[in-house]
């Protein structure tokens, strides 16, 4: 595969180097880019596992620190690639620009790298990682070789991106996403991948930076749908009256999916078997499947008929696609349970948005019982979403027995001054006991001195607040000895 390079790029082994290399998505490309045989390097000011050491574990050298040296240290780059994290005053940016070198964002790379390739895109605002992983393993066990782009990891495989078959026609996932392609392109990333088929799952408004209002959140996806012609597809949610709004305006050829009233739809009610959510499907020729998903509630079952109806589409069958569920571990920090100690069971959680939130929640609930106390570790991310969600959060804690709430997690923003703290959200709770914290070590302390088995515990966040979830299991277990 070393000969192969995307029309306009520099032929293998030219140096590319990435900034923002250690972003999830970024991170991907940056492999998928040296299994073709380039040089890569890279750069970021925000590095954390897992995806330092996964770039690590391949070799490719990296600095902690964005600078202008950088574009010498390793030799000076042929093409420069632009993670959408980097902000446009960065001065590596800055010099790269000013040296002419030639630069090129992320989701436009990956356009690149999937010329000819039969591109799905799965978007929306919930539920985009669970579905894109789910429907990418489907396709890989019935034999279809999909390359794929996540946004997270996903545990059914070892990166977050890689080619598949490169041949004409292969299949290609991506979780979509709507934010910014770069500092130097406003535009929604999804809208450079150009695909034949779009799922989407929901819409409801986020990242309040960037959009102020609903219509604003919405405006990106109807230019999205608007690429599909009559040659293409859409699957899209049933019980979404945004999406079904959308949906009739499509050109393309559509599907739904939902737990009643759809193409793909659920003949029987949601049953949970041997800790996993048991699905029997009516496909849209009327035939029936079943399926074994990890996880529970309405939620991930509606994910689990997106994944399959994506998949089929992209060539999957149905029934070795649905029994290919069985088997999928799902993706991390996706109410992953890591462990239980002496009737403690301690979990893993990307939730942070107040719909999640209420989610996951609900969920716990009907998995572990009424009876167990039901314990949250939550970081509210970043301050815009935390301020535009304000409200939101009044009662999306409800069913908890503690709540220990972390300082807000700044990301993007973490240049910005604090407009809004997680007090703000502590005093719109109502139910459960509140504890705010400074740090994890706060929230360990806390949350061991309040514990009573039979317990669940479920840390909640988008960057594992310095790994919360583990530190909290070991602590346990020196606990215990």
């Amino acid at each position: 595969m070393a000969d192969q390079a995307p029309r306009g790029w520099p032929a293998p082994p030219a140096h590319l180097h990435f900034l923002g290399i250690c972003g999830y998505a970024v991170s991907g490309l940056a492999l998928c880019c040296q299994e073709l045989g380039f040089r890569v390097t890279g750069s970021d000011e925000d590095a954390y596992p897992p995806t330092t050491e996964t770039l690590e574990a391949a070799g490719i050298p990296f600095s902690p620190h964005h600078d202008e040296a950088n574009l010498d240290r390793w030799g000076v780059p042929q093409l420069v690639v632009l993670g959408n994290q980097v902000q446009a005053g960065n001065s590596e940016l800055v010099a790269a620009r000013d040296r002419g070198l030639p630069l090129l964002s992320e989701a436009e790379a990956y356009r690149g790298l999937t010329q000819g390739r039969q591109r799905a895109v799965v978007c929306g605002t919930h539920g985009k990682t669970t579905t894109s992983s789910l429907a990418a393993f489907m396709l890989e066990v019935a034999g279809c070789a999909p390359g794929f782009r996540l946004g997270a990891t996903s545990r059914d495989f070892t990166t977050t991106a890689r080619l598949g078959d490169p041949r004409e026609g292969g299949p290609f996932v991506f979780e979509g996403d709507e934010y910014t392609t770069s500092a130097l392109d406003p535009s929604a990333k999804f809208l450079h991948w150009q695909p034949q088929v779009v799922t989407l799952l929901n819409l409801e408004l986020d990242h309040p930076d960037l959009y102020p209002d609903l219509p604003a959140y919405v405006a990106p996806y109807r230019e999205l749908l608007a690429q599909l012609g009559p040659q293409d597809h859409l699957i899209y949610n049933a019980a979404d009256p945004l999406v079904s709004e959308l949906a009739k305006s499509s050109w393309a050829k559509v599907q739904s999916f939902g737990l009643a009233g759809a193409d793909w739809t659920l003949t029987a009610p949601l049953a949970n078997v041997g800790g996993r959510l048991r699905l029997l499907v009516r496909t849209p020729d009327g035939g029936e499947v079943e399926m074994a998903l990890p996880g529970f509630g309405a939620h991930n079952a509606a994910d689990g008929l997106a994944a399959l109806a994506t998949a089929v589409q992209l060539g999957a069958d149905p029934q070795v696609a649905a029994q290919a569920a069985a088997s999928s571990r799902g993706a991390a920090r996706r109410f992953e349970v890591l462990g239980s100690v002496r009737g403690v069971t301690v979990v893993d959680d990307y939730a942070h948005h107040p719909t999640k939130i209420r989610a996951t929640i609900a969920g716990a609930r009907q998995q572990f019982g009424e009876e167990v106390q039901l314990i949250m570790v939550h970081v509210p991310h970043t301050y815009s979403r935390t301020r535009a969600l304000l409200p939101e959060y009044r009662g999306a804690f409800e069913g908890l027995d503690l709540l220990v709430l972390g300082e807000i997690e700044p990301a993007r923003e973490r240049h910005l001054a604090g407009t809004v703290s997680s007090a703000d959200v502590a005093a719109l709770v109502s139910g459960p006991e509140v504890v705010l914290v400074g740090s994890a070590e706060a929230a360990i302390r806390e949350v061991v001195d309040r514990l009573r088995a039979p317990a669940v515990v479920v840390c909640s966040s988008v960057r594992g607040f310095d790994d919360v979830a583990a530190r909290l299991l070991r602590a346990l277990g020196e606990r215990q000895e």
